[in-house]
């Protein structure tokens, strides 16, 4: 007879005093690793909370203000060097249109002023009064006022609307047309390259070219010249005179809005401060510039440029049929 008999042994791998301190071992590395990442991701992200707590406080009243950029280089500063130049930007565009308001303002209440003055002055004196002076002086400010309300409309259309279907434009075709509509076209002389096509939106570069006729003849002597050329992959409308010319520390400052020149700050001389202004608006809306030099004929020199239109593939075809 065999009898077999056994007693429980708990293998050392599941010792439970063993089992106990390999759990708490592993509980207190993950709470170490835990607290040392939150650590790390509180101290790389100080930063990010600084500029977040900096934005949070700065409104209109105070673009001047700059967000803290952290030292080194990494993707933080990267980013804070970035808010403060969209700051920077913001804060110049604000001024701009500060005292883009402040001049419009000036340059309303002017024509304003003079109109109420005279009816004032009618109305006090109503026998002395000549009834076709005043109403020639009353729709000569009215015409000033609608000329400058016209200009802003058109600024705003340019510059905050979306972007307009264009179409093929001969140059030569447009600056042709738009001198023949002048009340004296023969002052215009013409040179005229053909077959300079662009693509672009016809009322607003005809527009330009009208504006550049205009402060032309305005400051011109005598001469007149209207080119245009192509020049490389760009194509060119150039206007000169051979008026006093504009000194080179003031060629900047003549896109400006509202800008006079001092030899060309009295209003008899016409024109609302925006007509350059609305000129270079419409090239940068094109892809294109608006310059100013000195002309061959000693006065100014504007040359607008826009980018060249590809070869017209049909016109081609045609003219490869034809042959």
């Amino acid at each position: 007879m065999v009898v077999y008999s056994a007693s429980p042994t708990v293998p050392p791998l599941v010792d439970p005093w063993l089992a106990t301190a390999v759990i708490g071992g592993m509980a207190v590395l993950a709470g170490t690793i835990t607290y040392i990442g939150h650590r790390i991701v509180t101290v790389s992200l100080k930063p990010v909370t600084a500029v977040r707590t900096e934005l949070d406080e700065i409104n209109a009243n105070s673009l001047d203000r700059r967000v803290p950029v952290s030292p080194g280089d990494d993707e933080i500063h990267e980013l804070a060097d970035s808010v403060n130049r969209t700051l920077a930007r913001l804060e110049g565009a604000m001024e701009r249109q500060r005292q883009f308001t402040a001049d419009a303002s000036h340059e309303l209440r002017t024509p304003l002023a003079g109109l109420r003055a005279q009816l004032e002055e009618a109305r006090l004196h109503p026998g002395e009064t000549d009834l076709n002076e005043l109403l020639a002086h009353s729709l000569s400010d009215l015409d000033r006022l609608q000329s400058i309300i016209t200009d802003l409309l058109l600024l705003a259309k340019i510059e905050c609307s979306p972007p307009q279907l264009r179409e093929r434009v001969d140059l030569a075709t447009l600056v042709r047309a738009e001198v023949s509509r002048r009340a004296d076209p023969q002052k215009v002389r013409l040179v005229l390259a053909s077959e300079v096509p662009v693509d672009a939106v016809h009322s607003q570069i005809g527009r330009a070219v009208t504006n550049l006729l205009d402060n032309a003849e305005r400051h011109a002597r005598e001469t007149v010249v209207v080119e245009v050329r192509a020049n490389g992959d760009g194509a060119e409308v150039i206007v000169d005179d051979d008026g006093e010319g504009i000194a080179e520390t003031d060629r900047g400052r003549i896109f400006e809005r509202f800008a006079r020149l001092d030899a060309a700050r009295s209003r008899d001389r016409g024109g609302t401060g925006l007509g350059l202004a609305i000129a270079r608006s419409i090239a940068h809306a094109h892809d294109g510039t608006l310059q100013v030099g000195t002309s061959p004929f000693g006065g100014a020199r504007f040359v607008l440029r826009l980018r060249k239109a590809p070869p017209d593939d049909g016109a081609t075809e045609r003219t490869r049929d034809s042959s």
